[in-house]
């Protein structure tokens, strides 16, 4: 909302308040993106690591769903694809539904150092939810999922 004068109701310094959690959230995850992709492997940019990290979490895809998932133009995931399949992290094969089609996905060797790096990174954000009993847990999960615009489950 855009009414200045909104934020001087208590639902107005409310929402200011959750966009400053939500703004140090990103900036968290963030820091520790990028952290955790000089773990991984520091010659390569957070980016490089960003499309490795999609692989690990969604599975062989194709270039350009790569590129539309990730918010990258063609161009830049080219790149970071080569450097990626250089350094022995990602492979491409052809596609079992269209021999023509090529898929990009994780070697063996970047699905392990994937799951090292994210130890990491895991450990940080388990760390703040541990005095959480499983109903707070569930609660913030359920929330987030509803301020994503995901159904709650």
């Amino acid at each position: 909302m855009n009414d200045d004068r909104h934020k001087n109701t208590p639902r107005g310094q409310l929402e200011l308040g959750l966009g400053e959690q939500i703004n140090a959230l990103i900036s968290a995850s963030h820091a520790l993106n990028v952290k955790t992709a000089a773990r991984f492997d520091p010659s390569i940019q957070p980016a490089g690591f960003h499309i490795i990290r999609w692989l690990y979490s969604y599975g062989p895809t194709s270039a350009t769903m790569l590129a539309e998932s990730t918010a990258m133009d063609r161009s830049s995931v080219s790149r970071l694809v080569k450097q990626l399949e250089l350094l022995g992290y990602v492979k491409r094969e052809a596609s079992p539904d269209d021999r023509r089609g090529i898929l990009l996905s994780l070697t063996e060797l970047g699905r392990q150092k994937t799951i090292d790096a994210l130890k990491e990174k895991e450990f940080v954000f388990y760390e703040h939810i541990s005095r959480w009993d499983d109903e707070q847990l569930e609660n913030f999960i359920g929330m987030l999922r509803d301020f994503n615009g995901f159904d709650h489950k």
